[in-house]
């Protein structure tokens, strides 16, 4: 997990997430090959994204703060049924594919490319667990998130333009007014708006 610096708690004094999630770990990162089921909070910051233990996860993760500079892609995928899930399902076995796993791209310190792999809990089904991640998709559209990635050209090539220039440069100064951006966040996303 050194790929990531380690999340800071947070202050209750200070800005409020614009979103929380609970996900479970899939897969991806070298020095934890295992899927686990224990719940992680994953949250959604102005700038970066964070993923916390929960206290049945603190036996094996570690806090994560994934800056939005980082990131090369995001994509949100269907997830893989489970043969025992299947024959459990029976006819309902392709209810259970829906579009709740998440994958985050990224470039490690060596070169490397990384996948982190982690699936939607939020939701009380698995439709509703799609549901979710259906809305973490549009928050990530509706506060530009996506065009602050750092730099594939693939996730700025599939990022849905929301509007003039002066309509994103808006966007960003509502971000920075609700305290979800600093100055600094604001004036570089601004810069890589103006090219």
């Amino acid at each position: 997990m050194a790929l990531f610096k380690k999340s800071q708690p947070s202050d209750s004094s200070g800005p409020a997430p614009l979103a929380e999630y609970k996900v479970v770990y899939k897969g991806g990162l070298a020095d934890l090959p295992k899927a686990k089921v224990a719940g992680i909070e994953f949250r959604v910051w102005g700038d970066r994204f964070t993923l916390d233990p929960t206290a049945a996860a603190k036996r094996f993760w570690t806090p994560l703060a994934i800056p939005f500079s980082a990131i090369s892609d995001l994509k949100i995928v269907t997830r893989q049924v489970g043969t025992g899930q299947a024959i459990l399902a029976g006819a309902n076995a392709r209810n259970l594919a829906q579009d709740n796993n998440i994958h985050f791209h990224f470039q490690d310190a060596a070169g490397q490319q990384v996948i982190l792999r982690v699936e939607m809990l939020t939701g009380v089904t698995v439709q509703g667990q799609a549901k979710k991640a259906a809305e973490f998709n549009d928050l990530l559209q509706a506060h530009g998130i996506r065009r602050l990635f750092g730099g594939a050209p693939q996730a700025a090539a599939t990022a849905p333009t929301g509007g003039s220039l002066a309509d994103e440069i808006a966007k960003l100064q509502q971000l920075l007014q609700a305290g979800a951006l600093s100055q600094t966040e604001f004036e570089q996303a601004k810069a890589r708006l103006l090219g």
